[in-house]
């Protein structure tokens, strides 16, 4: 199966970065703190085992399906703490004030389609690799998609101004 990128791409016009304000925002605090560090680099890790599975099943077949089990299970694994990580900060953070509220909650709501999308992908890499003969098909187009979403969260110049 051959997959193309444009194509993938338009089927997602929720994922367009827009600048973040900064109105009221302290960003080189938030980029200095402890929980953004970690959660960038679990999103580097998944960005690697997602890579990795993918490149396992490019040519349309899985030499070794333990391997490809094996980054799976690190991709899911990292997506987790990153899950974990997100939640101590939300609950250190205090209550916010409504006005800074309000203007976060555009930010959240597509916070939260991104990662319902992530999961939806992540989930059918489960139930694929489950499977006793996993679909090479299958595994590289969600792996695709999954890698097109994580790079694009992934770029800094588009996602906050700083």
């Amino acid at each position: 199966m051959v997959l193309s990128v444009s194509a993938i791409l338009a089927q997602d016009k929720k994922m367009e970065m827009k600048p973040m304000p900064k109105d009221g925002m302290d960003m080189a605090k938030m980029h200095a703190d402890g929980h953004h560090t970690l959660m960038m680099a679990y999103h580097h890790n998944v960005v690697a085992f997602t890579r990795a599975l993918w490149e396992m099943t490019a040519d349309g077949k899985i030499e070794d399906v333990n391997m490809a089990r094996a980054a799976f299970a690190e991709i899911k694994r990292s997506l987790e703490k990153m899950d974990e990580i997100h939640a101590m900060h939300l609950s250190r953070m205090g209550k916010m004030d409504a006005a800074m509220m309000e203007k976060m909650k555009p930010m959240m709501e597509k916070k939260k389609s991104e990662n319902a999308s992530l999961k939806a992908h992540v989930q059918s890499l489960d139930s694929v690799l489950q499977g006793n003969s996993p679909s090479a098909q299958e595994i590289e187009m969600h792996a695709a998609t999954l890698l097109l979403k994580l790079e694009k969260m992934g770029m800094p110049e588009k996602k906050m101004a700083m």
